[in-house]
């Protein structure tokens, strides 16, 4: 048992000791949770944690009073040093040595399989759903690597997870497209250099296609793309996929907005929400931008989004008949839900933020189900060259696509820098200090500690032979720096469990780069104490911190695997 599960179960039977004592209830216990944490100051002793806070108003005493009586029988476990109680109410707790080398021991007989003890779910996960009309660009790229790194940790832990990319294939946004498309098509039949018309998407990559679709389908006059019309979202969403797969990414369904929102499904959906009275034909408030000359009132079938917070009712089918892409997203959520998943994770660009409230509104009226609907917003990612933030407008056709980056930093580092941070805040994409190989550049730092752990195998292969025979001992384990790896490498699956349950690969990201450092601190202390190299005259000694090496190595391994980084073997 590792220490997090190890220590929450030791204190949860004092709690419950302390209550029998009392004589008071203890139906809270099963409702009130309490956090075990890595002490970030070795004078806060190893472990700490939060319970006496979490639980001191059952017991109708101070913290600081229910910290002391939880202390008191800590001190009776046999590998417990010390414990110290800290204001207002925190207990730190000081291991024996014993205790990290049995720990070690513990999590090398896992052999890198874990029993998380979660109940399955099933989960439904969209993200990247980029418009098919050009190119993904740096936006997309965190989206999409994070809605696959989500992916990947629930997997870990044991949950059956659908990837779906949303394609938008139908309205206004598909129309402009086809547009943009047969003026450059009759651009170059008729050999002209016509400026492109504001009112259609720019950009030389819809040229291209164009360009493409008269050479594949040999087009010879304008009026013959109307019958090749649904080939164009093909070819572009063709190439979306194939930047993807650069990525790392394969989604297991993408789903067509055409086909979702078919004439029979519309009609059922707009009559339930008519008898919900959720929804009616009216007339929308005008837009702040628009002026009253250039506002006309239409009738069209609204949301009743006042009722639920929002500051006016939105529009779900315009005046011609045609449906907004809030209709359209009801009828896929509702189509998610109709198959069965328990839970659905919807990763958006944050200029969606006011749009996720009347989506959550509008589906809890709309079905009785239970379900869960976790949405995450992803922040903006800033590109940086020799230190001035590169200024990019899509709707000017003057963007950096996602090909581009990853042509100029690799794909692990665009991987890794993507969940560097929680998604909403910001990152700061530095092209430059992620081309150099320093401990600047995060993704390098992480997998050079893999790298050097390899090389550190790789020339005491005989000595590995004997460990992995079981020829070894972890008593000589017993540096500040060596009980620091244990535990941080103790707690690897309680970060895993922590990212699943939040759905924050970050916090795996966070954790190999603290891992790293730890371990090259641990290297480094070589170059200063001969008799702190990991590799000395002392056989035994050796191979315990070999076997430290291997585990770290095999922890960091693991850790980049599950968010699709490489670990090159040399640097």
């Amino acid at each position: 048992m590792l220490f997090q599960e190890y220590l929450k179960k030791e204190i949860f039977e004092i709690v419950k000791k302390l209550l029998e004592k009392t004589n008071l209830e203890s139906d809270f216990l099963k409702k009130k949770f309490f956090n075990v944490e890595l002490s970030q100051k070795e004078n806060f002793g190893d472990l700490s944690s939060n319970v006496a806070l979490v639980f001191s108003k059952f017991f109708k005493i101070s913290p600081e009073k229910l910290a002391e009586l939880i202390s008191i029988e800590l001190r009776t476990n046999k590998y417990v040093l010390k414990v110290e109680v800290i204001k207002p109410g925190f207990i730190n707790i000081f291991f024996t040595n014993l205790f990290w080398q049995n720990q070690l021991s513990q999590f090398i007989k896992l052999d890198g399989s874990y029993n998380y003890n979660l109940k399955t779910k099933s989960i439904c996960i969209e993200f990247v759903s980029a418009n098919p009309t050009g190119l993904m660009h740096i936006g997309h790229a965190r989206g999409a690597v994070l809605g696959d790194a989500i992916s990947s940790v629930l997997q870990e832990v044991g949950h059956n997870i659908t990837k779906e990319y949303y394609i938008n294939d139908a309205g206004e946004q598909i129309k402009k497209l086809n547009k943009t498309i047969l003026f450059h098509v009759e651009n170059f039949l008729e050999d002209s250099e016509s400026p492109l018309p504001d009112d259609l998407y720019p950009g030389e990559y819809l040229k291209n296609v164009a360009e493409k679709i008269i050479n594949k389908f040999v087009i010879k006059k304008s009026s013959e793309l109307k019958e090749i019309e649904e080939k164009i979202v093909d070819i572009i969403l063709s190439d979306i996929k194939k930047d993807l797969v650069d990525l790392n990414i394969n989604h297991d369904n993408f789903v067509s907005e055409k086909s979702i929102s078919s004439s029979e499904n519309i009609n059922k959906l707009k009559n339930k929400l008519l008898d919900l009275k959720i929804a009616y034909f009216g007339f929308q408030e005008k837009p702040k931008n628009i002026s009253s000359e250039e506002w006309e009132q239409k009738e069209q079938l609204l949301f009743s989004s006042k009722k639920f917070g929002d500051d006016s009712d939105r529009a779900l089918m315009k005046p011609s008949g045609e449906v907004t892409y809030f209709m359209s997203d009801l009828l896929y959520h509702k189509d998610k839900i109709k198959r069965k998943f328990e839970i659905l994770i919807n990763i958006w660009g944050v200029d969606h933020f006011g749009y996720v409230k009347r989506l959550k509104s509008a589906l809890s009226e709309l079905v009785n189900e239970e379900y869960i609907f976790e949405i995450k917003l992803t922040s903006l990612v800033n590109l940086i060259k020799k230190g001035e933030k590169l200024k990019m407008s899509k709707r000017k056709g003057d963007y950096i696509t996602m090909r581009e980056v990853i042509k100029e930093v690799g794909v692990d580092a665009l991987r890794f820098m993507m969940i560097s941070r929680n998604a909403d805040k910001t990152i700061d994409f530095d092209f430059d200090s992620l081309k150099i190989k320093n401990k600047d550049n995060p993704v390098f730092y992480v997998q050079y500690a893999y790298a050097r752990c390899m090389s550190i195998l790789e020339i005491s292969k005989n000595k590995i032979k004997e460990i992995e025979k079981g020829e070894y001992k972890l008593d000589y384990l017993i540096l500040h720096e060596e009980k620091m790896l244990i535990k941080y490498i103790c707690n690897f699956y309680n970060v895993i469990k922590n990212s699943a349950e939040y759905f924050e690969p970050h916090r795996i990201t966070n954790y190999l780069h603290d891992l790293s450092k730890t371990f090259h601190n641990y290297w480094g202390l070589g170059n200063i104490d001969y008799k702190k190299k990991i590799i000395t005259d002392n056989n035994d000694l050796t191979k315990s911190r070999l076997i430290l090496v291997k585990v770290v190595s095999m922890t960091l391994n693991k850790g980049l695997s599950l968010l699709k980084i490489s670990s090159p073997k040399s640097m």
